[in-house]
Formats: structure tokens, C-alpha cells, sequence
């Protein structure tokens, strides 16, 4: 049976509830505390990114593009589709000798609501520079042109580039790459199929990938903590102004590391204790990721109240109606159990 992870409560009484698994795990690969089954199956989708960023930084292709710190964010990123991630990207390809239309991304309407309403009226033109994942296509061009590889067909899951990320993902979720479900995520590119506590210790090696056991992440520790730093160091980019992900990285500093993947999946990471933690909500929504990262953070006491605080300030539980009165509010509902 699922576990209930949080509430929504209206006039004092429970409306709905979100059900789904939090699990921690230590950066040697042992499952810490959980709520709900670890092992239970999805997908990684764009909590994969820092991982699939990994050849872009060992190959030297980042180095040989000269990608900033800003745009190696970019390259982990979801970002929003605001002019400046546009932009941004824009210059990336402009280093590879490239344009917008070497992407295989698509062009969603972007995430930013200024952004999308000047697309919608025409005022902007719809360009796979505004997908949330331009940034990591980007990366993938920019490794495929360093290796003398085809840029065509750069987004099969049996090229080249796509074998050497499905090598650093399988060394982060500590499995045999053949036992990792392969799928099509929304951009084209693969995405990685496994349990929920695969993705937690992912995230507790990209916390901390110098105590990660041999042969299971330690071999990428140099990249992990390049690609950690410039996500750290630029949490605008990773995401955008507003969102969950980018305020635990700007409020928590070097403390902690966030990436969101779609259908509910939020991963952090927590370089001084070297533990990972993955929340999934099965209803594939994130309204409650706050509040449950805010109690699986607490009762872990991964963070300092204070920054718990703070987060909680911009995302609050309080739930409004059109004119603004609070007729509610969210709440986490579990009790993570230690393994």
C-alpha cells in the first residue's frame, strides 16, 4: 500500500492527500530512513541531468568550448525559458559553431509565464532555445563535436554520447547499466528507469562523490564537483526565479544541491553529511514538495532550521482562495523510519 506523504486540508479537515516515498541514503549506498517503499520504480528524468552532464566535463569538451560555470548550470538545468537562459544558450551554441536549430529538443512553450505570454502574442517566436533542456542538448552537441562524432542522431540511445552518459548515470544510482530501464523523456533524449532509492543515492554522490565506494562513482568525483559547484554557484540557471530548486540552493549555499525531474520527483543532495534524499509524489504533481522536503530535512536535521525557514518563507503552506483569504493548507505526513 502506498504511503500518504502529505495532506491537504480545508476547513480543518483533510481534502486530499498526495501519496508517494521519501528514502535518504549515505553516500557508501545503505537507505538511511524512509517513508513509503525505496523501491519503488520511476524515472529519473531531469534529476539525471548533473550525471549526464559528466562526459561534457571529463571528455575536456567544456573545457575546449570554453563553457562558463553559469553555463555548465545550464547543461544540469530545467531552466524557464527566460530571455536570459535563452540567451545563455544561444552563446553556448554560438561556441560550438552552432544555432538553435542543431537542437533535437523541441520547442515547448517556455516555462516562464512573461516569457510564454510573448509567444502566445506573438511578440517573441517559438525556438527550442526556450525548452527547459536546451542547456543539456547543448552539452551533448558540444561532447559529440569533441569526440569527431555525428551531431545527427545524437539523441539515439545507441550513440556514441548517449552510451558514455548511460555510464556515469548507472556508476550514480549504483546499478549495472543493463539493469536500468531505458525510455524517451519529453525532450527526446533517454531517461533512466529504476528504484526511487537509486536516484537518493545518486544524489549522496553528488554530495559528496570523493567518499562514494570505488567503481561507483568516485571515478567521476572531479566532474561531480565542478558540475555540483556551478549549480551551487548559479541556482537561477538550474531553474528559475521563484522556483523550489533554485531557492534551497540560494538560501543553502554550499549545504545542500536540488534538481527536480518530472512526475513529481524532487533529488537533494547534502555534501557535509554525504547523504542524498529523493522525494516522489505518484501523482506526479510537486504542490507538496516543499513542505516535504522541509520535514524529511528536519527529522534528518540535514539543514539548520533557520534555512529551513527561509525556504519555507517562499513557499508557503498557506493555501488561498481569489481574493486571497487562506482557506487552508498543505502538510507533510509521515514519519521517516531508519533503516
Amino acid at each position: 500500500m502506498s504511503e500518504v506523504v502529505a495532506e491537504v486540508l480545508r476547513g480543518g479537515q483533510v481534502e486530499s492527500v498526495h501519496h508517494g516515498v521519501v528514502v535518504a541514503v549515505d553516500v557508501a549506498g545503505s537507505v538511511v530512513a524512509a517513508a513509503g517503499d525505496p523501491e519503488r520504480f520511476a524515472y529519473f528524468r531531469s534529476s539525471a541531468k548533473p550525471f549526464q552532464a559528466v562526459p561534457l566535463v571529463e571528455s575536456g569538451a567544456a573545457d575546449r568550448f570554453g563553457f562558463t560555470p553559469a553555463e555548465l548550470a545550464l547543461c544540469c538545468a530545467s531552466h524557464r525559458g527566460e530571455p536570459h537562459h535563452q540567451a545563455q544558450v544561444a552563446a553556448m551554441l554560438a561556441k560550438l559553431g552552432l544555432d538553435a536549430g542543431a537542437l533535437r529538443c523541441g520547442a515547448p512553450l517556455p516555462a516562464d509565464p512573461e516569457e510564454a505570454a510573448r509567444v502566445r502574442t506573438h511578440a517573441a517566436a517559438r525556438t527550442p532555445l526556450q525548452c527547459d533542456c536546451s542547456g543539456k542538448h547543448a552539452g551533448v552537441l558540444a561532447t559529440c563535436l569533441h569526440h569527431g562524432e555525428p551531431v545527427e542522431g545524437y539523441l539515439d540511445p545507441e550513440h556514441p554520447a548517449q552510451r558514455r552518459i548511460l555510464a556515469a548515470v548507472a556508476a550514480g544510482l549504483r546499478l549495472p547499466p543493463e539493469t536500468i530501464t531505458i525510455a524517451v523523456d519529453g525532450c527526446g533524449l533517454p531517461t533512466y528507469g529504476a528504484p526511487t532509492r537509486a536516484f537518493a543515492a545518486a544524489f549522496a554522490t553528488l554530495a559528496a562523490p570523493d567518499r562514494a565506494p570505488a567503481g561507483q562513482g568516485r571515478e567521476h568525483a572531479a566532474a561531480l564537483h565542478r558540475l555540483r559547484a556551478a549549480m551551487i554557484a548559479h541556482p537561477e540557471n538550474v531553474s528559475g526565479a521563484g522556483n523550489l530548486v533554485t531557492n534551497l540552493m540560494a538560501i543553502g549555499g554550499d549545504a545542500v544541491v536540488a534538481k527536480s525531474g518530472a512526475e513529481g520527483l524532487l533529488c537533494l543532495g547534502f555534501p557535509a553529511r554525504g547523504i542524498g534524499l529523493a522525494i516522489r509524489t505518484l501523482d506526479g504533481s510537486f504542490r507538496s514538495h516543499a513542505v516535504i522536503a522541509a520535514a524529511a530535512i528536519r527529522q534528518l536535521d540535514l539543514l539548520p532550521g533557520e534555512t529551513v525557514d527561509a525556504v519555507l518563507d517562499r513557499h508557503p503552506a498557506t493555501l488561498r482562495n481569489h481574493v486571497g483569504r487562506a482557506v487552508g493548507e498543505l502538510r507533510a505526513a509521515f514519519d521517516l523510519t531508519a533503516a
